[in-house]
C-alpha cells in the first residue's frame, strides 16, 4: 500500500471543515472582498434548476444555468454547486468576489469508483464520506470529480481493478435492463389500440375477476406484472393494457361474478401484503456501513422503508453485511441509471 506509485486519496481539509447539507462552514474571502469571515450554508435541491448549493447572506446560491456558466458540472452523477470548495468559489466569483479557499482532494481520472470501496479502504463509515461530499448524487465517484475528507493510500493497479469492477457491474446492469425491456415489448399490445392503466388490487380480487373487469387475459396480466401462479395481494398495483376507450375503474371495481367456479381454482387475494413471493421477483441488496432503511429505499424509485421492513421482517436496526430483499415489481423505474451502482 505504501509503494512509490501509491496515490494519496483525499486529505482532510486544510483550510475549512466539511459539513453535511444544512450545516455551516467558515471560510476566508480575499482582502478585496472587504469581509474577513463569512458564514456558508447549503440550501436547495441537488440537481434543481432553481438556486441551490452553497450560499451566504451576501452571496446567493446559483441556479443551474448560472453554475454551468461558471464551469461547474451538473449531471446525473454530480452537482458541483454543492462541492465544498468549487461550489463556494463559483458562487463568490459569479458575484465578483475572490475566495481564497484551497484544499487537497482526490480526483480520479481513469474511470468510476464506488464510494463504498473507497470508504472500506479508508476504514471510515460510508455515511461520513457521503456527508463530506454533498455534491455527489449517487454512490460512485465519477472521473474528474473531487473527493474530500478521507485519507487512504491506493496503488495505481488497485485503483484500476476497482474501476474495472464497477464498469463490469454497470455493463451487467444495462444488459439486464435491455433483456427486461425486450421481454416487455415482446408481449406488449399495440399502443395504437391499447393503453396502459394501473389497477389497484382490493380485498376479494383474483386474477380471473380482474380479467373480467379489464378485458385482459389472465396470462397477459401475469406476464405484464411478472406474476407466477395466481397469488396477488390487496393494495398491489398491476400494469394492465386495455383497449383504448374502455372505461375501467382502477380501484374498487365490481366485477361480474362468474356463473361457475373456474376449472383451475384461483387463489383469493390475501388481506395483507405478507405473501410468499418467488425469489425471481427480488434482488438482493447488501447493507453497507452507515446505511439506513430510508437511505436504501431512496436508491430504488418506488420503494419505501416500510416496504423493506415488510419484505425482510426487520425493524429499523440493520447492520453492515446484512442482505435485504428488494421486490423488483415495486421499483417504478428500471432504468440502469436509477439503480444503485452496486447491490
Amino acid at each position: 500500500m505504501g509503494t512509490k506509485n501509491s496515490i494519496l486519496l483525499g486529505i482532510s481539509l486544510l483550510l475549512s471543515p466539511l459539513f453535511s447539507k444544512g450545516e455551516l462552514a467558515r471560510a476566508s474571502l480575499s482582502d478585496t472582498a472587504n469581509v474577513s469571515i463569512i458564514q456558508w450554508s447549503l440550501n436547495g435541491e441537488i440537481g434543481s434548476f432553481e438556486p441551490a448549493g452553497w450560499s451566504t447572506t451576501d452571496l446567493p446560491s446559483l441556479t443551474r444555468a448560472q453554475a454551468v456558466r461558471m464551469g461547474l458540472r451538473i449531471d446525473e452523477y454530480v452537482d458541483e454547486r454543492f462541492d465544498p470548495v468549487k461550489g463556494k468559489k463559483a458562487a463568490a466569483a459569479y458575484y465578483g468576489e475572490e475566495l481564497n479557499l484551497e484544499t487537497a482532494a482526490f480526483n480520479f481520472k481513469s474511470g468510476t469508483l464506488l464510494l463504498a470501496d473507497l470508504a472500506d479502504e479508508a476504514n471510515v463509515p460510508l455515511r461520513k464520506l457521503e456527508n463530506a461530499n454533498p455534491h455527489l448524487r449517487r454512490d460512485v465517484l465519477p472521473a474528474g470529480v473531487n473527493l474530500y475528507e478521507t485519507l487512504v493510500y491506493l496503488g495505481e493497479d488497485q485503483l484500476a481493478v476497482l474501476a474495472e469492477s464497477q464498469l463490469n457491474y454497470q455493463k451487467g446492469l444495462e444488459a439486464q435492463y435491455e433483456r427486461r425491456r425486450k421481454q416487455i415489448l415482446s408481449f406488449m399490445p399495440d399502443p395504437n389500440t391499447h393503453e396502459l392503466i394501473t389497477y389497484t388490487v382490493r380485498s376479494g380480487d383474483y386474477l380471473g375477476k380482474i380479467s373480467t373487469n379489464t378485458g385482459a387475459k389472465v396470462d397477459d396480466i401475469r406476464k405484464w406484472n411478472r406474476i407466477r401462479g395466481n397469488t396477488i395481494y390487496a393494495g398491489q398495483k398491476l400494469n394492465v393494457w386495455v383497449p383504448k376507450g374502455k372505461d375501467v375503474a382502477t380501484t374498487s371495481v365490481a366485477a361480474v361474478a362468474p356463473k361457475e367456479e373456474p376449472a383451475e381454482k384461483e387463489e383469493k387475494v390475501l388481506a395483507s401484503s405478507q405473501t410468499e413471493e418467488s425469489d425471481a421477483n427480488f434482488i438482493t441488496y447488501e447493507v453497507k456501513p452507515g446505511d439506513t432503511l430510508w437511505g436504501i429505499a431512496n436508491k430504488f424509485p418506488g420503494v419505501s422503508a416500510d416496504n423493506i421492513k415488510s419484505w425482510n421482517k426487520v425493524d429499523e436496526l440493520i447492520k453492515a453485511g446484512e442482505k435485504l430483499k428488494i421486490q423488483t415489481q415495486t421499483i417504478s423505474d428500471y432504468s440502469p441509471d436509477k439503480y444503485p451502482s452496486t447491490l
